[in-house]
């Protein structure tokens, strides 16, 4: 039986989620800004399984051109893949997130790009790939300094922020003398990554804003800084990344509980409320990552808490065919065909032309 259910549920990866191989994952776009008075290109990074879900995703801006966008994304996505679950006992180690570029401020246009970025290119990230909750801002050199003023801005969308030797340091020393922006800072529930090197020409006012930032006593504000000793101001940013994204999402690991725990979809809902109070805004537990644990589940033989999990999984995303999809053929393996048609019924009701559940229907006819 257990060897059935592993082909099953290869045949359910195969079948429903092959059919986003179709798809663009990568646009351009152009906004005509009326706070920058001229046209902007954005490049944006949709994650692998965008077209396989409901989820609301993260959303990380990138200040910065093309190949900045390009490689931060790649980092990001290569480690948000579901990579030897079984054997790391985790998901993914961050959450799949939307990547957009948006290019570089200079010195006099620090205001109107912030304003650029909040009232410009989020509303049309939304319009067109749908709403995003924890939002991330990346910056290098100039970027970093954004960053950071957005970081001290209380109207900012942004939930952390990653920025890379930042320059302008004793401005940003000077505001957290102020008391009313330390108390801000130090009651908010922001994340805060700063990059430094001992070979960049900035790293002097960089280590006396880490010290500054080091002596902020919080229990919500989260700061963490790296110092590099042999990069420049030039690979300081590539050399970062990943330390950064480790950071930023340090909580977004589910870690699998052990085998035969017989609570693993409470633990997992019990997981996402954790970060969500964490965060400050509500994050829903990803429809992707409950087809993961599924899986585990399935390997592990606990058909009746994958069943749960699955019913868990309908309740958060009405609209989540291979929810459907996946219990229909599980219950077929079971031998209950009645309820594998009623869910092979639902799924196709929500995608008539779901080739796995067209299988399905197929297999439960034969039965009959």
């Amino acid at each position: 039986m257990k060897k059935i259910l592993v082909l099953l549920f290869t045949l359910f990866q195969t079948s429903v989620f092959s059919q986003s191989n179709d798809k663009q994952f990568v646009f351009t776009d152009t906004i005509q800004s009326k706070y920058l008075k001229d046209s902007r290109v954005i490049n944006i990074y949709l994650p692998t399984n965008y077209y396989n879900s409901n989820d609301t995703y993260p959303l990380q801006v990138v200040l910065g051109d093309y190949s900045r966008t390009r490689m931060y994304f790649s980092v990001s996505e290569y480690l948000s893949q579901a990579y030897q679950i079984l054997e790391l006992s985790q998901l993914h180690t961050i959450p799949e997130s939307i990547v957009v570029g948006v290019g570089n401020p200079n010195s006099k246009n620090l205001s109107e790009y912030s304003k650029f970025i909040s009232h410009e290119v989020i509303p049309l990230i939304e319009r067109k790939f749908g709403k995003c909750h924890f939002k991330v801002i990346i910056g290098h050199s100039i970027g970093g300094e954004l960053v950071l003023r957005t970081l001290l801005a209380e109207n900012s969308p942004f939930h952390a922020f990653y920025s890379s030797a930042p320059i302008n340091s004793e401005y940003f020393i000077e505001e957290l003398s102020n008391e009313d922006k330390l108390s801000f800072l130090r009651e908010s529930k922001k994340r805060l990554f700063i990059a430094a090197s001992q070979n960049d020409y900035f790293y002097e006012g960089n280590i006396k804003l880490i010290n500054t930032i080091n002596q902020i006593d919080s229990e919500t504000f989260l700061f963490e800084s790296i110092l590099k000793s042999s990069d420049n101001h030039h690979t300081i940013f590539p050399v970062t990344i990943t330390n950064a994204l480790f950071f930023i999402f340090k909580d977004w690991k589910f870690t699998i509980p052990e085998k035969d725990t017989i609570n693993t979809t409470e633990l997992f809902l019990k997981y996402y409320k954790n970060i969500s109070e964490k965060v400050g805004i509500e994050i829903s537990p990803p429809e992707f990552d409950f087809y993961l644990l599924a899986y585990i589940l399935n390997e592990r033989n606990q058909t009746q808490e994958k069943i749960k999990l699955l019913e868990t999984c309908k309740k958060f995303y009405p609209k989540a065919i291979n929810a459907d999809a996946y219990l229909a053929r599980t219950y077929y393996s079971m031998g209950d065909f009645k309820k594998a048609k009623i869910h092979n019924e639902q799924s196709l009701l929500l995608n008539p032309d779901n080739e796995f559940t067209i299988q399905t229907k197929k297999l439960i006819e034969k039965k009959k």
